[in-house]
C-alpha cells in the first residue's frame, strides 16, 4: 500500500533532469514527494531555518556544495535528516567515503533498485526516531506534571525503596521538622516511627508486603522528638524508574496549619531583575520539546563577562554587583522581550532566542557583544569597561538535554581566546574503525542501549603500582564500548551522548556488576586484587545507588574495600553537596573513595574542607608538566605534602616515560599509573612483584 504522506526532500545535484528523476523514482514507489533542489549552501540553511525535511539525496558535489559541507550543515543545525549520497561511479570505494563523512548510507550510479530500499528503511528509521522523540517528549511532561504535584501536595508523600527515603515533598518535611528534603537521605523510615509502635509496623510491613493491609495508624516522631498520631498508608510504586514504596502521612491533629501553607518559589534573580536559574532551565526543558517536533526551534546563548573575578578585585564586591546588574540592564532593553534571559551564574547570562535561524541569532549576539564593549558603567565615581564571549547553541528536533545544551555554549564561549567574541557550538565527529566511519550522536546513543541490552561493552584493566617497593595488585577499570563491527569506542567517544540519553546510571552499574564478578574470580584464585571503578555525578546524586552495590557487594562475597569509587574533581566540585554525603556514606558502609584529575579547578582543596577522600590521584598533566619545570616540580612537592598531611594517599596518572619517576619519588607520591607501567590489559593478569623502575 503506498504511503499518502509526502515525503520532504532535499536534493543535491547538478542535473534538474536527474533531480526529477529522483523525485518519480519516489513516486513509482509509492511516495509523493514535496521537494526542493538546493542551489548553494546559503540557500540550503535557509531551507533547513523554513520547515522541516524528512531526507537529503546528494551527489558527490553540486553547484559548488559538497555533499560533506551538506550533511556538516544538517548536523550544524541539529537537524535530524538522514543523507543517501548517489555516488558518480559503480566504485566500492564510493561507499566506504560516504559513510566516513556521515551519510546514513550510499546507493552506486543507476542502482535505483537498492536507491529505493535504503530511501525506505532511512524513512521508516526516521519515523521511529520521531515517535520515541514524542514518547519521550510525553514522559517528560508527565513525569513534570507528577513532580509539581508532589512536590505542591499537602499530603505528606515520601518515597522508600529498603526502608531508605529516596524521595519526600515539602509537607513531609514540614511535618516531621525538617528544613531540607536531603536531610531524610541518611534515616530509615522506622526511625520515624515512635518504639512503643515499631513491632507494630514491621506487622503492617509484612501485612503490606502480602497485600493483606495498606493502613494502619501509628505514632511518629518528629525532629524535636514530639509525637504525631497519625496514619500510614502505603502502596507499591515507581519512582525514577526503581521500584519502590509510596508512604502517605495523614496527621490525625488539626492539618488547617499545613493546608494554608502556600508554597513561594521565586523566579527572579533580585540582584538584577532577570530571570533566575531555575525558571530558566524550566524553560529550556520546554523549549527541547518545542523543538523536538521539528516545527519550532531555538538558540541558546551563553553570555559570560570576560575577567569578572578581576573586576570585583578592582571594584570591591559591592561595586562589582551594580557592574553586573548594570550589565544585565544593559542587555535586556536591547533585546527584544520575546527571547527569554536570565542570570545563570555569578558572572553569566543566558538566553533563550525564540527561533532557528541561526544568522539572526547569531548578529543579535555580535551586537549584544558590541553594545557591552562600548559600554562604560559608572560605579562609586569610576568607570569600568567590560567584555563578554557569547557561546551559542542550536536546539533543534534532535538536541539533547538542558544539561548538555548548556555544556554545549559553554564549551564554545570558553573556546573564545581572549574573549570578547561570538562562536557556535560545533559538533566533534566520532569516528570509528580503520575506514573512520563517522557516528552520529544519536547513533552512539543507539549503540549504547544496545551494549546495555546485549552485553556489548567491554572492560580493561590498567595497573596502579606503588612507587615505594609495595606489592598491592591495583587497576583501574576502564570501559569500551563496541561497535556492531567490533571496533571499541573510547570513553571520550561515547560517555556524553549516553549521559545525554540519561544512560549514565545503567552504564556505571554494568561496570560495577561485571568489575565485582571479574573480581571475584580473581581473588579465588588467590590474589587480593583491588580496583579503582570511575563513577558519574550521576549516580553519586541516586539515593538508591549505595543500598543496590551493598547487596551485590554482599552476593559477590568481597570486601568492602576490594572496590575503590573514584569520581572526577569537577563532579565532585559541581555536586559537592552529594559528593559531601555519598563520601559519608561509603565510609560508614567501610569502603573507600578517590578523586581523578585532581589539581585542575582554581582552588583544588577547597573541595577537601567538605570531604575526605581515601585517595586523591592528580591529573596526568602534572606528569608533563614537571619533567622540564623546576617551579612545577616544587608546585607538585608541595602539593603531595599536603595531602598527605591530610591522611590522603596520594596516585598520580599519565606516567609516559621513566624521566619523572625520581621527581615523583622525591615528592612521595604514592602509585602511578600510565603507559610507561603498562597499557590498559584486556585482564587482570599483571606480575606486580616483578616491577623494576
Amino acid at each position: 500500500m503506498a504511503n499518502t504522506k509526502p515525503v520532504r526532500l532535499l536534493i543535491l545535484e547538478e542535473s534538474q533532469n536527474r533531480a526529477e528523476e529522483l523525485i518519480v523514482l519516489l513516486r513509482t514507489a509509492g511516495r509523493a514527494t514535496r521537494a526542493h533542489q538546493i542551489e548553494s549552501l546559503a540557500d540550503l540553511n535557509e531551507e533547513l531555518n523554513k520547515q522541516h525535511w524528512d531526507l537529503m539525496l546528494a551527489s558527490p558535489e553540486a553547484d559548488g556544495v559538497t555533499a560533506e559541507d551538506a550533511i556538516k550543515a544538517i548536523s550544524t543545525a541539529e537537524k535530524d535528516i538522514p543523507a543517501v549520497i548517489i555516488a558518480n561511479d559503480r566504485e566500492p570505494n564510493s561507499i566506504l567515503e560516504g559513510l566516513k563523512i556521515g551519510a546514513q548510507d550510499v546507493a552506486l550510479q543507476d542502482d535505483d533498485e537498492r536507491l529505493v530500499l535504503i530511501i525506505e528503511r532511512e524513512l521508516r528509521n526516521l519515523e521511529n526516531r520521531r515517535q520515541r522523540r514524542r514518547a519521550e517528549k510525553e514522559l517528560r511532561e508527565t513525569d513534570r506534571r507528577n513532580q509539581l504535584l508532589l512536590d505542591s501536595s499537602n499530603a505528606a508523600i515520601a518515597y522508600v525503596h529498603e526502608g531508605m527515603h529516596i524521595y519526600t515533598n515539602r509537607a513531609y518535611c514540614d511535618l516531621f521538622g525538617y528544613e531540607d528534603e536531603d536531610e531524610f537521605a541518611g534515616i530509615p523510615i522506622i526511625d520515624l516511627i515512635s518504639s512503643e509502635d515499631q513491632e507494630k509496623f514491621k506487622t503492617f510491613l509484612k501485612a503490606v508486603a502480602n497485600n493483606e493491609n495498606d493502613t494502619e495508624e501509628f505514632t511518629l516522631i518528629s525532629s524535636d522528638e514530639s509525637k504525631i498520631l497519625s496514619t500510614m498508608s502505603m502502596t507499591p510504586a515507581q519512582y525514577d524508574g526503581e521500584s519502590c514504596t509510596q508512604v502517605v502521612i495523614r496527621p490525625m491533629s488539626d492539618e488547617s496549619e499545613l493546608e494554608d501553607r502556600i508554597k513561594e518559589i521565586s523566579s527572579q534573580d533580585l540582584l538584577t531583575g532577570l530571570m533566575n536559574r531555575q525558571y530558566f532551565v524550566e524553560h529550556l526543558d520546554l523549549a527541547i520539546d518545542q523543538a523536538s517536533d521539528g516545527n519550532t526551534g531555538f538558540v541558546l546563548l551563553y553570555i559570560a563577562i570576560d575577567h569578572f573575578t578581576r573586576t570585583r578585585s578592582e571594584a570591591g564586591i559591592s561595586n562589582a554587583d551594580l557592574i553586573l546588574g548594570d550589565i544585565a540592564s544593559l542587555i535586556r532593553t536591547n533585546t527584544d522581550e520575546t527571547h527569554l534571559m536570565a542570570r545563570f551564574g555569578d558572572d553569566v547570562f543566558t538566553m533563550l532566542y525564540r527561533g532557528s535561524d541561526m544568522e539572526s541569532a547569531s548578529a543579535l549576539a555580535e551586537d549584544i557583544r558590541k553594545r557591552v564593549e562600548d559600554h562604560m558603567s559608572d560605579v562609586s565615581g569610576k568607570s569600568y569597561q567590560s567584555t563578554v564571549s557569547i557561546g551559542l547553541s542550536v536546539i533543534g528536533e534532535s538536541s539533547p538535554s538542558s544539561e548538555e545544551l548548556i555544556s554545549r555554549a559553554h564549551k564554545a564561549a570558553l573556546s573564545i581566546e581572549d574573549g570578547n567574541g561570538v562562536n557556535f557550538y560545533q559538533p566533534e565527529q566520532v569516528t570509528v574503525g580503520e575506514e573512520g566511519r563517522a557516528l552520529t550522536t544519536e547513533e552512539i546513543k543507539d549503540l549504547v542501549r544496545k551494549a546495555l541490552k546485549d552485553n556489548r561493552f567491554k572492560l580493561a584493566f590498567q595497573p596502579v603500582i606503588s612507587l615505594h617497593g609495595d606489592e598491592e595488585e591495583q587497576f583501574e577499570v576502564l570501559i569500551r564500548l563496541l561497535d556492531d563491527d567490533d571496533n571499541e569506542l573510547y570513553p571520550g567517544q561515547f560517555l556524553d551522548p549516553a549521559s545525554d540519553a540519561g544512560l549514565m546510571e545503567k552504564v556505571d552499574r554494568w561496570v560495577i556488576l561485571q568489575s565485582i564478578k571479574q573480581l571475584a574470580d580473581h581473588r579465588a584464585q588467590g590474589h587480593n586484587t583491588r580496583l579503582f571503578i570511575n563513577l558519574s555525578h550521576k549516580s553519586i546524586a541516586d539515593e538508591s545507588f549505595l543500598p543496590w552495590y551493598s547487596v551485590a557487594l554482599k552476593a559477590a562475597k568481597l570486601p568492602s574495600d576490594a572496590l575503590v569509587f573514584q569520581f572526577h574533581e569537577n563532579d565532585a566540585t559541581g555536586y559537592i553537596k552529594q559528593a559531601t554525603a555519598f563520601v559519608k556514606q561509603l565510609n560508614e558502609l567501610h569502603c573507600k573513595t578517590s578523586i581523578n584529575h585532581f589539581g585542575c579547578s582554581l582552588n583544588p582543596f577547597n573541595l577537601l574542607k567538605h570531604l575526605t577522600p581515601d585517595y586523591v590521584k592528580l591529573d596526568g598533566s602534572f606528569a608533563a608538566e614537571i619533567e622540564n619545570s623546576k617551579e612545577k616540580q616544587e608546585e607538585l612537592i608541595e602539593m603531595v605534602q599536603s595531602l598527605q598531611s591530610q591522611g590522603v594517599l596520594t596516585a598520580i596518572s599519565g606516567i609516559e616515560s621513566p624521566n619523572v619517576l625520581s621527581t615523583l619519588w622525591q615528592a612521595g607520591i604514592n602509585y602511578i599509573q600510565g603507559f610507561y607501567i603498562s597499557p590498559p590489559l584486556d585482564d587482570m593478569n599483571y606480575d606486580f612483584a616483578s616491577e623494576d623502575l
